[in-house]
C-alpha cells in the first residue's frame, strides 16, 4: 500500500489492535515479555507448517553439510522460540528508559567503531538479527558525535508505519524510504554520517553476483555503492541475545569495499548466533523464467564450493549452459500417472535427500503446472524450452 493513499478499515484495525498489544506489553516487565514471546514462538512452531518448512529449509541451505537432520530440527524449533521472544521485545524497547535498556545490553568493538568514524563517514551493514528495535535505537546510546540514518522499508500499513517513524526520529534517526535515491544516501555519508543498511534480504538477479554460504546467489551492492560513492567505509552491525533479555551489540570493521565482503560479513554475524537469525525470507529462492542467468556473472576462476541443484524429472534430457561447479543436474523419473499426494510426497523425498534442498525442477511441459503446484515454493521449468538460450559465455 502507497503510503499517501489512505488507510482501510483492516488497516484501522490492525493499528488499534498493535496499539493495545503494545499497551499490553508495557504493563509487563522485560523479562516476562521475553519468556512470552518464546512461548508464542513455540505456539507458531507447532502449528505454522508453512513456516516451519521455511525455516528449516534455509538452514539446510545454509548448514545442510555441516550438522545433522536432527540438529537442522532441533535449531528450526530454536528459532522460532528467539524470533518469537527478539520480537515481542522489540515492541518494548521504545518504553524503556535509556538507563533501563542500557543495563540489557553491552557493547563490542566501540572503540573500533569510534576510530572508524573519525575517518568520515561510515556505511553499517546489518542482518536481520536479534533484537532489531535495539539496533535502532543503542547507538545513540553511546557517546558520539555523528548523525545516524538509516536505510528501510516502510510498513505496508501506513497508521502503524507512522508511529515507528515518529519514535525513531524521536531518537533522532535521519530516514530514508526504501525508494530514496542513492545520491542521498551517499551525499549523508560523504558529510560524516553513519548509515545503517539491512543488507541480508534476496534482491534477485539484479544484485550482485557473491557467494553466500558457499553458494551462488545475488547481495545487495547498495552498502558497497554507497560507500564509495560516499567516500566511506563500511562495518558491520550486529545484534545477538547473550540470555534472558539480554543482548550484545557488535561492531566490526569490514576492510574490503565491495559487495562480496559484505556477504562474507553478514555470513560470520549469522554463524556467530544462528538461533537469532531472521530465516522465515525465502533468502535463496530462485524466480523469473532465467531463474539462474545470474550465473553468467561469475568468472572461471572463481571457487564455488556448494553448487545450485537442479533435478530433471522428465526422460528427456536437458543441458544446462552453466558448468558443474555452478550447478549440478541430477536425473529422476517420476511416474506422473500417480496421485497428487503421492508425487507430493516424492518431490519432498527428492529436496530432501542429501545435504542440500532442490534449487530447480525441470519438468514436461504437460506436467510443469502440476509440478509447480506440488513442490512448493521451488522454481520448476519446463524441460522442452530453451530458457537458455540467449545467455552469452561465462565471462573469463
Amino acid at each position: 500500500m502507497s503510503r499517501s493513499t489512505p488507510p482501510t478499515l483492516s488497516h484501522r484495525l490492525e493499528y488499534y489492535a498493535y496499539r493495545v498489544f503494545e499497551w499490553m506489553l508495557k504493563m509487563m516487565s522485560l523479562e516476562t515479555v521475553f519468556k512470552l514471546g518464546e512461548f508464542a514462538g513455540r505456539i507458531v512452531y507447532r502449528y505454522n507448517s508453512t513456516r516451519r518448512y521455511q525455516v528449516t529449509r534455509n538452514l539446510r541451505f545454509a548448514f545442510g553439510d555441516e550438522i545433522s537432520q536432527s540438529e537442522i530440527s532441533q535449531l528450526t524449533a530454536e528459532v522460532f522460540e528467539r524470533t518469537g521472544a527478539n520480537f515481542l521485545t522489540s515492541l518494548k524497547i521504545p518504553f524503556l528508559s535509556d538507563d533501563k535498556i542500557l543495563a540489557r545490553i553491552h557493547f563490542e568493538g566501540l572503540d573500533d567503531f569510534f576510530a572508524t568514524t573519525r575517518e568520515g563517514g561510515i556505511v553499517m551493514v546489518s542482518p536481520h538479527m536479534g533484537n532489531w528495535e535495539l539496533l535502532a535505537q543503542a547507538i545513540f546510546l553511546v557517546d558520539g558525535d555523528f548523525r545516524v540514518g538509516t536505510h528501510y522499508r516502510p510498513l505496508n500499513n501506513s497508521l502503524i508505519n507512522a508511529v515507528v517513524e515518529r519514535r525513531r526520529r524521536r531518537r533522532g534517526l535521519k530516514l530514508f524510504a526504501k525508494r530514496s535515491s542513492t545520491h542521498r544516501l551517499s551525499s549523508f555519508v560523504r558529510d560524516g554520517g553513519a548509515m545503517g543498511i539491512l543488507a541480508d534480504q534476496r534482491v534477485g538477479d539484479r544484485g550482485a553476483a557473491c557467494l553466500f554460504f558457499g553458494r551462488p546467489t545475488t547481495c545487495s551492492p547498495l552498502p558497497h555503492i554507497i560507500a564509495k560513492r560516499g567516500k566511506g567505509l563500511l562495518t558491520s552491525l550486529s545484534c545477538e541475545t547473550v540470555g534472558i533479555a539480554r543482548w550484545k551489540i557488535s561492531f566490526r570493521y569490514i576492510p574490503t569495499i565491495s559487495a562480496q565482503a559484505c556477504a562474507d560479513s553478514i555470513e560470520q554475524d549469522w554463524r556467530r548466533s544462528p538461533v537469532d537469525v531472521f530465516w522465515f525470507e525465502d533468502r535463496w529462492r530462485l524466480r523469473g523464467e532465467d531463474p539462474v542467468a545470474f550465473l553468467n556473472k561469475y568468472k572461471d576462476e572463481l571457487e564455488i564450493p556448494r553448487a545450485l541443484r537442479a533435478v530433471n524429472l522428465a526422460q528427456q534430457e536437458k543441458k544446462l549452459p552453466y558448468p558443474d561447479r555452478l550447478i549440478t543436474q541430477e536425473h529422476q523419473e517420476v511416474d506422473f500417472n500417480q496421485n497428487d499426494q503421492s508425487l507430493r510426497e516424492i518431490l519432498n523425498e527428492i529436496s530432501n535427500r542429501g545435504a542440500t534442498p532442490v534449487d530447480l525442477f525441470l519438468a514436461p511441459h504437460s506436467q510443469l503446472g502440476r509440478v509447480k503446484k506440488l513442490s512448493g515454493k521451488i522454481i520448476t521449468l519446463a524441460v522442452e524450452k530453451n530458457y537458455f538460450s540467449e545467455i552469452p559465455p561465462i565471462k573469463k
